[in-house]
């Protein structure tokens, strides 16, 4: 049975919780203890991301063992809910870290249902109805759906995503329908809510999402570092109509719930040449995808637990849809041509707090830039790498046009796309990077490109750039020049 998961926040906590605050890096200390004004067998929580009909955010009650401090935020997994007449549900969840959580509302007894029944009822006297998951994720659609719309009205967006549902459908093909939604569309806020938030800033409009393999923390079985197994952060396989996404987190959130950043490694559809996946002695699992590029094909590797195995069947069965045998082929193009800009924006210095301190320079690459185009060629992209990030160099700019990438002044990185097989973009206050894995005299190279994290929006734009130029070149143009 598929988890619904949801991203929990805790507003009172049924029991006493401790209060800490940090003293460094290492140490947390504790300030008080909290004791509740009445002992409750669960914690109070919100649903900040489905709105009931009077657009409140729906109840939740989370079943643990212990409490957590209000405005606690958690991954939690949704049991089934409680229904009075035909009010908006009260929630059950259970948290996903909870190791000895409940898993499915058959394993919560009668005398705790029983206790859960009667302290609703000293607020809210009535007939209470359990609900099951089943009953449940229909109504969450909806409240799904109409936080979404009050969302788009409250920042006046004019252009949703089109991976975002906007009208309710079911989601299973109907002649009725105008517009069909893939079944992974809809689970989008099943995801943790820091997976929803790069897919929400990353994806393009034009994008479906066609699947989405969500992979747990696990020690791999292919990568051994000093007699023990590497470890594997929590991750997520995000199928497009345009792109394959393999996703993992750098760091796991902290005790403060800092969020370190994403690694991605991407495929472009149109490259792709093959894709299968193999059984480890210990019943792992690893998906193999090869991407080609002009002299060479480059291979992405996704470790994933044994249990995954039904879910990667399906993912293959979509992903061989795009696989044409025939190079020469005409081949649909599922991602056009980023707008070319009628002038690139100015590039920035994220340590300068004078932005005219920055003419110069822009005066400066803008002449080597309209030096460096061929005749055919247009710049879509441009970020600048400021001296002090490479102190051993000069300041650079990264350039993305319709055939290549390059870097100025001296051209130390000049990639056409045909060369590039596949590319990796890591967003994270750690380490921020761009990386292109390309073939040159018929040896794949990977060069990484790093730059300040404040910078980063300049790079992703970077990054989507090229990504969409390569879906666009014909293989008959891949020769480099």
């Amino acid at each position: 049975m598929t988890e619904h998961l949801l991203e929990i926040k805790i507003v009172q906590a049924g029991r006493a919780t401790g209060q800490y605050f940090a003293v460094d890096s290492d140490t947390l200390r504790l300030e008080k203890v909290v004791y509740p004004g009445d002992s409750l067998p669960f914690d109070l929580g919100i649903l900040p991301t489905a709105l009931t009909s009077f657009n409140e955010p729906f109840a939740v009650l989370v079943l643990t063992s212990v409490s957590h401090p209000v405005h606690t935020e958690m991954e939690s997994r949704l049991l089934g809910a409680l229904q009075r007449n035909a009010e908006a549900p009260i929630l059950l969840v259970t948290p996903v870290v909870d190791e000895c959580a409940i898993q499915c509302l058959d394993e919560l007894s009668e005398n705790q249902r029983a206790e859960i029944v009667e302290i609703l009822h000293r607020t809210y006297p009535g007939d209470w109805q359990w609900l099951t998951t089943a009953d449940v994720e229909p109504i969450l659609h909806v409240a799904t759906l109409r936080y979404r719309q009050v969302q788009a009205r409250g920042n006046h967006r004019q252009v949703d995503p089109a991976w975002k549902p906007l009208h309710l459908s079911r989601p299973a093909p109907s002649f009725a329908e105008v517009e069909h939604y893939t079944p992974a569309e809809y689970t989008f806020f099943e995801l943790p809510y820091r997976f929803q938030h790069y897919v929400g800033e990353h994806l393009a409009p034009d994008e479906r999402i066609l699947y989405a393999l969500r992979r747990p923390a696990m020690s791999s079985w292919r990568k051994r570092s000093w007699m023990k197994r590497e470890p594997l952060q929590e991750g997520v396989l995000i199928l497009t109509n345009q792109r394959l996404i393999h996703l993992a987190e750098l760091v796991p959130p902290d005790s403060a719930n800092v969020r370190y950043g994403f690694h991605t490694a991407v495929g472009v559809l149109e490259r792709l040449v093959s894709i299968s996946f193999s059984e480890l002695k210990n019943g792992s699992l690893v998906l193999t995808t090869t991407w080609r590029a002009h002299d060479g094909d480059a291979s992405i590797e996704w470790e994933l637990p044994n249990e995954a195995e039904a879910s990667l069947d399906e993912l293959t069965s979509l992903l061989e849809k795009f696989i044409v045998d025939d190079s020469n082929a005409c081949l649909l193009r599922r991602a056009g041509l980023p707008q070319p800009p009628d002038k690139l924006p100015p590039l920035t210095d994220t340590a300068s707090s004078d932005p005219d301190s920055l003419l110069p320079v822009n005066e400066h690459f803008s002449a080597a830039l309209t030096g460096s185009l061929h005749p055919d060629e247009k710049a879509f992209a441009w970020a600048l790498l400021p001296e002090w990030v490479d102190r051993k160099k000069d300041a650079r700019v990264l350039v993305v046009t319709n055939q290549r990438m390059f870097l100025l002044p001296s051209h130390s990185l000049d990639v056409s796309l045909g060369q590039i097989a596949t590319l990796e973009y890591t967003g994270s206050i750690l380490r921020s990077s761009l990386t292109l894995n390309y073939f040159d005299d018929g040896k794949l190279k990977h060069n990484e490109i790093f730059f300040p994290y404040p910078a980063q929006d300049a790079f992703r734009n970077c990054f989507e750039s090229v990504r969409r130029c390569m879906a666009m070149v014909p293989l008959s143009l891949w020769e480099r020049g």
